[in-house]
C-alpha cells in the first residue's frame, strides 16, 4: 500500500466555483423563489459563490475546500479509480483525505 499525500496551494477559487456549481445544482433547495433561480441558472448561482468567495479570507476559503474535500470522500474516492481505469491503470483508492495546515 502506498499513502499519496497531495498538497494544494495558490487555488484559483474562480475555477473551482466554475467547476463545482453545476455538480451541486441538483443540490439547491428549490423550494424558495432564490433556490429555484439559482438551480434553473448555474451562471448566476456560479457569480453568487464568486463574489462569496472573493470576500472570504485564505483561511476561510482553505477551510471551505478541506470540509467539501472531506464530506465528498467517497465520490471523489470513486472518481479517482474511474479516472484510473479510463487510463488503462487498475488500482484500487483506498482512501482520500485533508486537513488544513
Amino acid at each position: 500500500m502506498i499513502e499519496l499525500t497531495v498538497r494544494l496551494d495558490n487555488i484559483d477559487y474562480d475555477s473551482v466555483a466554475e467547476f463545482l456549481i453545476p455538480l451541486l445544482s441538483d443540490k439547491i433547495d428549490r423550494g424558495g423563489i432564490l433556490g429555484s433561480m439559482l438551480a434553473k441558472n448555474p451562471e448566476m448561482a456560479t457569480g453568487i459563490f464568486k463574489t462569496i468567495l472573493n470576500k472570504m479570507t485564505q483561511e476561510q476559503r482553505d477551510e471551505l475546500v478541506v470540509q467539501q474535500i472531506q464530506k465528498n470522500r467517497d465520490s471523489l474516492i470513486r472518481k479517482g479509480a474511474q479516472a484510473a481505469a479510463k487510463n488503462g491503470i487498475s488500482m484500487q483508492i483506498s482512501d482520500i483525505s485533508a486537513r488544513k495546515l
